[in-house]
C-alpha cells in the first residue's frame, strides 16, 4: 500500500483530512484521494489564509492587540476584572489572605489566569493563538475557564483548572441542525518563580467530540468518535531588567488513535504534536509609554502519523466498482517559522492624542509546506478616540 505524504495546517490536521472532501465528492475518481485544491476544510489556526500560502487578510494584523487594548482593567488589592468593553469576554480573579486565587472567565480569557502569559511577561500578541502557552489552549475557542491556584513552600504556586466550549458543528447541507462540538480541556500547572525568573510546567488533556484538535468536519468527515489527547509543556520567563524580559515556551501532545465506522477517515493513527517559540519584550525603549515585542514560533505541527482513507474506486478498464483504501502521511513536508514584531505607544497624557502601532508578521513556510511562499505583512496604525 504506498503511503502519501502530506502538509498541515498549524492547526495540526488541515489538508490531509480535507483532501478527503474530493473523494466524496466524486467517488470514481483514482486520483481524488491526493486532490488538494478548493479545499474548504480549516482546522484551528491563529492565521486565517487560504490554501498554497496565499497572504493572509490584512484586517487580522492588529486582531490581537485590539482585543487586549479594548478590555477595561480594573484593579484593586486581592482582585482583578477584565472585561470587554462589548461585553462579548470577561475574567476576574480574587485572592484571599493565604494566598489562594480563584478566577473565571468567558469569552476565550484564558489567558488571563493560565500560563506565562498571565504573568505579564509575554511580548504584544498580533494574530493571537497563545504563542506562550500550550496551544491546546486556544484549541478550546472561546472557552469558559474556570479554576484555583494554591500557593506552596519555596514560593511556589500549583494551579488547577478546566475550560469548556461549545460550537454549532459545520455543516454546509444544513443537515445537522442543532448539534454542537464540544471541548474540554483540565489541565494542572506547577509555577515556580527564583529571582528574576519563572518557571511553569503544564499538564493537561483536551476531550473533543464531534472535533480533533480543534478542526470542524463536514458529514463526509464526521468523528463519531471523541479523541483524547494528553499534553505537557514548558514555559520559563527571565526578566532581564525591570524594563525588558525573555520568554519561551516548548510543548508535545499526543492524541490517541481512533477510527470513523461511518465517515471516509476509517483510522488515525495515534497523533504527536509539538510547538515552540521564543520571544523578547521590552518597555519603554524610547519613551515611557512604548513597549516592543519580537517573538519567533513554530506553530502546532504533526510529528508523526498516519490516516487511511476508503472509498470506492472504478479502477481503469473495468466496469465494475470496487473498494480501495489510500494511506495518507501526516507528517509535514517542511517547518512552518513564524516572526512577530510589534511596537506600540500612546500619544500625549493618558492618550489624548491617540495610539501608534506599527506590526510585522513574516511566516516561512506556511501550513507546514514546503512548496509555499512566504507570507509578509507589515502595517502602522495611529488611532484617535472621540
Amino acid at each position: 500500500m504506498k503511503t502519501f505524504r502530506y502538509y498541515l495546517h498549524p492547526g495540526a490536521l488541515g489538508l490531509a483530512l480535507a483532501s478527503t472532501a474530493a473523494l466524496a465528492a466524486d467517488p470514481f475518481s483514482a486520483t481524488a484521494a491526493s486532490a488538494t485544491a478548493d479545499n474548504r476544510f480549516r482546522p484551528y489556526q491563529a492565521w486565517q489564509y487560504q490554501t498554497g500560502g496565499a497572504t493572509q487578510h490584512a484586517g487580522a494584523l492588529f486582531s490581537a492587540m485590539d482585543r487586549a487594548a479594548g478590555l477595561i482593567e480594573l484593579a484593586q488589592p486581592g482582585r482583578s476584572l477584565s472585561l470587554a468593553a462589548d461585553g462579548s469576554a470577561v475574567a476576574f480573579a480574587r485572592r484571599d489572605a493565604r494566598g489562594t486565587v480563584v478566577g473565571f472567565g468567558a469569552g476565550g480569557m484564558s489567558g488571563k489566569f493560565f500560563g506565562l502569559e498571565a504573568s505579564g511577561l509575554a511580548p504584544l500578541e498580533l494574530a493571537g493563538g497563545g504563542k506562550f502557552n500550550a496551544p491546546y489552549y486556544a484549541m478550546v475557542n472561546d472557552a469558559s475557564h474556570a479554576g484555583v491556584s494554591f500557593a506552596t513552600s519555596g514560593g511556589g504556586r500549583l494551579r488547577v483548572g478546566a475550560l469548556s466550549a461549545s460550537s454549532p458543528r459545520a455543516d454546509p447541507l444544513g443537515l445537522l441542525a442543532g448539534e454542537h462540538g464540544k471541548r474540554f480541556l483540565s489541565s494542572a500547572e506547577f509555577e515556580q518563580k527564583m529571582g528574576r525568573a519563572v518557571g511553569i510546567v503544564s499538564f493537561g488533556m483536551l476531550r473533543e467530540s464531534g472535533s480533533l484538535l480543534g478542526s470542524q468536519q463536514t458529514q463526509a468527515l464526521a468523528l463519531k468518535t471523541s479523541p483524547t489527547t494528553v499534553f505537557t509543556s514548558l514555559s520559563v520567563g527571565y526578566a532581564l531588567s525591570p524594563n525588558s524580559s525573555l520568554v519561551a515556551m516548548a510543548s508535545s501532545g499526543r492524541t490517541a488513535g481512533f477510527g470513523g465506522a461511518d465517515s471516509l477517515i476509517g483510522q488515525v493513527t495515534s497523533v504527536r504534536t509539538v510547538a515552540y517559540s521564543v520571544g523578547w519584550s521590552r518597555t519603554q525603549l524610547w519613551h515611557r509609554s512604548d513597549r516592543l515585542g519580537l517573538t519567533l514560533s513554530v506553530p502546532a505541527m504533526v510529528r508523526d502519523s498516519t490516516l487511511q482513507l476508503g472509498g470506492q474506486l472504478a479502477p481503469a478498464g473495468r466496469a465494475a466498482l470496487g473498494y480501495d483504501s489510500r494511506t495518507l502521511n501526516l507528517r509535514p513536508t517542511a517547518v512552518e517559522r513564524d516572526l512577530e514584531l510589534s511596537y506600540a505607544r500612546v500619544l500625549g497624557y493618558q492618550g489624548r492624542q491617540g495610539k501608534l502601532t506599527g506590526a510585522l508578521m513574516l511566516r516561512v513556510n506556511p501550513g507546514h509546506d514546503a512548496t509555499a511562499r512566504p507570507d509578509l505583512l507589515i502595517g502602522v496604525r495611529y488611532s484617535f478616540g472621540f
